[in-house]
């Protein structure tokens, strides 16, 4: 017998999205697989749930969603390739059977992306072992794209109103490749809009998190960390330490860094620093920092595993 699906969608039209499965989480939202009709077919879409039952308050979730909904329409400017578009978002009744959408309590917030069809890059990185030039070049090439839309993103040039476009929370699990070897960034649900950014709700991927997060900081210094710990993942196909002065340390011990000159390789090794203000501002320079000593060295890391592959939780800050 199949099972009863679910949907969810705005008040005009709760059913709208029919829900598939779940696929990950991005803080307290829940991302979806979810299906569309459209044209007497049916399209797929990522679609982001908050559900108010999970921010413990009314206030909060009433502050959560004027945050929310600020930033998805700031997003809607954003159109480039190697970023996700962003379809619409509302607020509307929480997740429900067919119908049934006026017999649930609370409300939920929305964000409904178009589907990137590909391996996000944990998965992408398994099936590599870089001991071919031609999959050197396949890694560089990610992180050149991936630099350079970063790089565009905090540059202001991606809003009409010219303000920074802040990732907040960039991993492997938030990056996908399609079977041309496009990088795209995804999950810009909760991203932040400005230069310097502070929130009282901490979410962040271990290994991947500036010591400024702890603080609640997202700013484009604590993107390029995060980018820093995915190109060192890339590399050497291992989970990067959790602590800048560990990280610092793995990418001086991996052997395509090693062999760079003293100025280079420092240059290189900035990325990781616990000082934001010593991050390269540039991210595909720093790439081309790299580029050199990936490519001309025959040394290659160990591919990645299937412990590495599978991606840590979500984490909130300790508790004092």
């Amino acid at each position: 017998m199949r099972k009863t699906a679910h949907h969810i969608g705005p008040d005009s039209a709760p059913d709208r999205y029919r829900l598939l499965r779940s696929i990950g989480r991005g803080g307290e939202a829940v991302l979806y697989l979810a299906e569309i009709e459209l044209a007497g077919g049916t399209e797929p879409v990522v679609v982001k749930v908050l559900d108010s039952k999970t921010t413990i308050t009314p206030e909060i979730f009433e502050r959560i969603s004027q945050k929310w909904n600020e930033q998805a329409e700031l997003l809607r400017f954003v159109h480039r390739p190697g970023v996700v578009g962003v379809r619409e978002h509302f607020q509307g009744p929480p997740i429900h059977r067919p119908g049934e959408s006026g017999t649930i309590t609370g409300r939920a917030l929305v964000l409904v992306m178009n589907h990137v069809d590909g391996l996000d890059l944990r998965d992408w990185r398994a099936e590599r072992t870089l001991t071919s030039p031609a999959e050197r070049r396949e890694v560089m090439r990610t992180l050149e794209q991936l630099a350079d839309v970063l790089d565009w993103l905090h540059s202001g040039k991606a809003t009409p109103s010219g303000r920074t476009v802040v990732h907040g929370d960039l991993s492997p699990g938030n990056v996908m490749v399609d079977e041309h070897g496009q990088a795209t960034l995804v999950d810009f649900g909760l991203s932040k809009l400005t230069a310097d950014h502070q929130t009282a709700e901490v979410w962040f991927t271990p290994g991947y998190a500036a010591p400024e997060v702890f603080e609640g900081k997202r700013t484009p210094a604590t993107d390029r960390y995060a980018f820093g710990a995915i190109a060192y993942f890339l590399l050497s196909g291992q989970s990067p330490p959790t602590a800048p002065e560990q990280l610092v340390g793995a990418f001086r011990a991996l052997p395509q860094i090693a062999g760079l000159p003293e100025e280079q390789r420092d240059r290189v090794l900035d990325i990781a620093a616990a000082d934001p203000a010593r991050r390269p501002i540039s991210l595909s320079s720093w790439v081309k920092d790299v580029r050199h000593g990936v490519v001309s060295t025959t040394t290659t890391s160990r591919p990645a595993t299937v412990a590495d592959a599978v991606p840590p939780a979500p984490a909130a800050p300790p508790v004092p």
